[in-house]
Order: structure tokens, then C-alpha cells, then sequence
């Protein structure tokens, strides 16, 4: 299979974001759009459905996003029975 190579804007924040999502899931941008192409040739149309969403709505959403975003988020590591014990103790 050859492979090629594209540029595509997007926007930095969106890119940063998903990268972080993306890296969580233990994949990057080129597979992620990989996998979206391959759908939406296997499927012939998009592999959602685009909706319109008001302003208000998005208003919305981006509030709860900053929110979200002050919520403070450690990765655990079960194995390790001080941050185990660490963690029980400030329930």
C-alpha cells in the first residue's frame, strides 16, 4: 500500500486536545484519521450524524468545558500502596 502524505488546518487548541485524548487511548492523529477514513469508505457516508447545534448550546458546552478542565486529575498507580493509601485516606 503507498501512502501519502497531506496538510490539513486545523485548529492548534482542537489538536492539542485531541492529541491528549487520543494518546490516552494509545493512538495518534494519523491513526485516529485513518480510522475514520476506513469508515467512512467502508460505510459510505459519515460515521455520525452532523447536527446543527445553536449557540446557547455551544454556549454551553464550552462552559462546562473550562469546568471540567479545573477538575484536578491524578494518574494512580495501583501497585504502588502509598499512593493507594494516599488516595483512600483524603476520602
Amino acid at each position: 500500500m503507498t501512502t501519502v502524505q497531506k496538510t490539513y488546518r486545523i485548529d492548534e487548541e482542537l489538536q492539542q486536545r485531541a492529541d491528549y485524548v487520543l494518546s490516552e487511548m494509545g493512538m495518534n492523529s494519523t491513526t485516529a484519521i485513518n480510522m475514520f477514513l476506513k469508515r467512512v469508505v467502508a460505510e459510505e457516508k459519515l460515521p455520525f450524524t452532523p447536527q446543527v447545534i445553536d449557540k446557547e448550546q455551544i454556549a454551553i458546552r464550552q462552559e462546562i468545558q473550562k469546568l471540567t478542565d479545573k477538575i484536578p486529575v491524578a494518574k494512580i498507580d495501583w501497585d504502588n500502596s502509598e499512593q493507594v493509601k494516599e488516595l483512600l485516606d483524603d476520602w
